[in-house]
């Protein structure tokens, strides 16, 4: 559980770290080339890489939406995580809301799967884009494991209901 909490505090930090990079530091540090994004100095051998802090401000509060966007939802699920970790710790296994909080995760990873997507209509709408992905091997990924996570929600609501059943004969 611990690993988590740091894990939430590391993209959290990270976040905002790339977040102040592209807005208050006017890009420094920051590159967009088609299909990927770097942190550091120009990247060597990179066609097509543009510095941030080139690109008009409205481009450059699109990418700051997309790249939120595509965060929240990562913590999102991070958060439910530790939540459920934090339950089984204590010793509680089918819990009532175990179902609910795997769904919840899934559901945080459809929103992962899709947030690329929302990104690029929202980038390509206000015009000079540069990164050009808008579906990623990991939105592959994550709607496999939603799909996964959806399997085992059922199979905990069953594991609640038997439980449910054995704790009420006398």
């Amino acid at each position: 559980m611990r690993l988590v909490t740091a894990i939430i505090g590391l993209t959290a930090v990270f976040t905002a770290a790339v977040l102040a990079l592209g807005l208050v530091f006017q890009g420094a540090f920051l590159w967009l080339s088609p299909g990927a994004s770097f942190i550091g100095g120009r990247p060597e051998g990179v066609e097509g890489a543009v510095p941030f802090g080139v690109l008009p401000w409205p481009t450059r509060l699109a990418y700051a939406a997309n790249f939120t966007v595509n965060q929240i939802p990562i913590l999102a699920v991070l958060y439910d995580l530790r939540a459920l970790l934090r339950d089984l710790a204590a010793g509680t296994v089918f819990a009532e809301g175990h179902a609910y909080r795997l769904r919840r995760i899934a559901f945080w990873l459809l929103a992962c799967a899709a947030a690329p997507i929302l990104g690029q209509v929202l980038v390509r709408t206000v015009g000079h884009a540069v990164d050009l992905a808008w579906f990623r091997t990991s939105s592959l990924h994550a709607l496999l494991l939603a799909a996964l996570l959806i399997v085992l929600a059922e199979l905990v609501r069953a594991g609640q209901m038997i439980k449910h059943d054995r704790d009420g004969f006398v």
